[in-house]
């Protein structure tokens, strides 16, 4: 047995690129994860300090036999991305056709939730003749990637298509453009929107796959994905809901990170959104939550994220908000919930060009977001209406009020921008609709649990919503 260094790893998974500690040691925790290896009392993978890692178990080397597994198939999401076809009809793109491929593993292997097949192991099915089910089964993955790459002239054009291995059906597929003289740009391009467009559409699948168990057979993840979709609702039955999954899957999972920072992103919005009985009490457990889940990883980008959000929410804190988030960025450059998240701090902060830029960057990695998609554009809207340009949020609120009817801040917010607009009728009305909606609401309340810095757009917001008639 011999220790391996974290250069020798970084170099050989990541091919040279500038890669940090923290996306290795995420990785190997991953693994960890899936093997149910405790680095404490390890059996698999020990960790040398400030050396490397070792393998516990003898490594050998055995043809594969046709048809049968690599692995077993994994509890959790997992993925392998197949060699790109080269359709161009000339030898020398197949390096570019691999080295698309190649850059979209390591770019979904930072998405810290999802197993992701090393090249070494998929690529090897390159010109077989399999389909989708036997290559799942072989490699032990619920998810398959397929691409092909063509040139007609000096234009390429690149196609991808998501497959579920068991069934063989298309989740997701898209066609991307671009030119030889600009192919690098292209390839990072179109990888940096492979894995923002691929990471909801995956979750989503996910989501559908644990709504189909059967309750007595729910564990961790699945308790976790059923509760995601109801904390996105921001209603406060579906918050209440959510925060009973998400402390089942703490139960079972005690240092399940992702588990603990959504259980407390559930108790930091619900006072924001009028839902909450004690405001304190959420506050100081979603503090809590958020520290059990740092202490749990401090790698894991959703734990760095969610960590950044109650800092701001709680404490009012954007320079360790900045900073948290952008720990998580630097871990996965295409996560597009830290995009999201950096995007409301920067609004909330009064940051307004910045905020705008991050909730583009996050539509443009994911466009179709069924669970988190209202998030940016509701975004977009805030910092318009805070920026003091009350025409231009409107289109925005009145897309994401569609989208979310039961959302009390989006309420809010079309109040305001329609009385800054001038329609003050139109805002009245909905103002005595809000407040059938939220029983007890005060503007008192709203402004004490508001993480807005008190810009004079921000004062703008909260003086038309006095004007307006809202009780104080």
């Amino acid at each position: 047995m011999q220790v391996v260094t974290k250069k020798q790893l970084i170099d050989r998974l990541w091919n040279g690129k500038a890669v940090g500690d923290d996306a290795l040691t995420s990785c190997v925790q991953e693994l960890r994860r899936a093997l149910g290896d405790d680095p404490r009392s390890p059996r698999f993978v020990e960790t040398r300090h400030r050396r490397g890692y070792l393998l516990l178990l003898p490594v050998t080397s055995a043809p594969i036999a046709t048809g049968s597994a690599l692995l077993p198939p994994l509890d959790k999401p997992s993925i392998a991305v197949l060699p790109f076809q080269n359709g161009s009809g000339n030898p020398e793109q197949e390096y570019f056709a691999d080295g698309l491929a190649e850059d979209l593993i390591t770019g979904l292997s930072c998405v810290s939730w999802l197993f992701v097949i090393a090249r070494n192991s998929s690529f090897v099915f390159r010109g077989e003749k399999v389909d989708a089910r036997t290559i799942g089964d072989r490699l032990g993955v619920r998810y398959l990637v397929e691409g092909s790459v063509r040139r007609a002239g000096p234009r390429l054009r690149l196609t991808v298509k998501l497959i579920e291995a068991a069934t063989g059906n298309h989740l997701w597929a898209d066609k991307y453009d671009g030119s030889l003289e600009d192919v690098f740009d292209f390839q990072d391009r179109t990888v940096v929107s492979l894995v923002g467009a691929m990471e909801p559409k995956l979750r989503a699948a996910e989501i559908l796959r644990a709504r189909r168990k059967r309750p007595e057979n729910l564990d961790a993840f699945d308790l976790y994905l059923q509760a995601l979709p109801r904390l996105a609702s921001f209603s406060s039955q579906g918050i209440a809901e959510a925060i009973e999954l998400f402390g089942r899957a703490v139960a079972l999972s005690p240092d399940y990170a992702q588990a603990l920072a959504h259980a407390a992103i559930c108790r930091v919005v619900r006072p924001t959104l009028g839902h909450s009985s004690d405001p304190d009490r959420d506050f100081r457990e979603a503090a809590e939550l958020s520290r059990r889940a740092l202490e749990s990883d401090p790698t894991d980008t959703i734990a760095l994220q969610v960590a950044a959000f109650v800092a701001v929410m709680v404490d009012r804190d954007y320079e360790t908000g900045w900073d948290l988030v952008n720990k998580s960025l630097a871990i996965n450059p295409n996560d597009t919930r830290a995009w999201n998240r950096r995007g409301w701090i920067n609004a909330w902060a009064g940051e307004i060009e910045p905020a705008i830029t991050a909730f583009k960057t996050v539509m443009r990695l994911s466009p179709i977001d069924p669970v988190w998609g209202f998030s940016p554009k509701f975004g977009m809207a805030s910092a318009l209406c805070w920026d003091g340009r009350s025409e231009e949020a409107l289109p925005w609120v009145r897309q994401v009020r569609q989208e979310r009817p039961d959302h009390a801040g989006i309420h809010l917010l079309f109040i305001a921008a329609l009385w800054l607009s001038g329609r003050h009728a139109d805002a009245r009305e909905a103002a005595r609709h809000h407040v059938e909606m939220v029983p007890g609401f005060s503007l008192r309340h709203t402004r004490k649990v508001s993480p807005l810095r008190g810009t004079s757009g921000h004062e703008q917001f909260f003086d038309a919503l006095r004007k307006v008639g809202l009780p104080e």
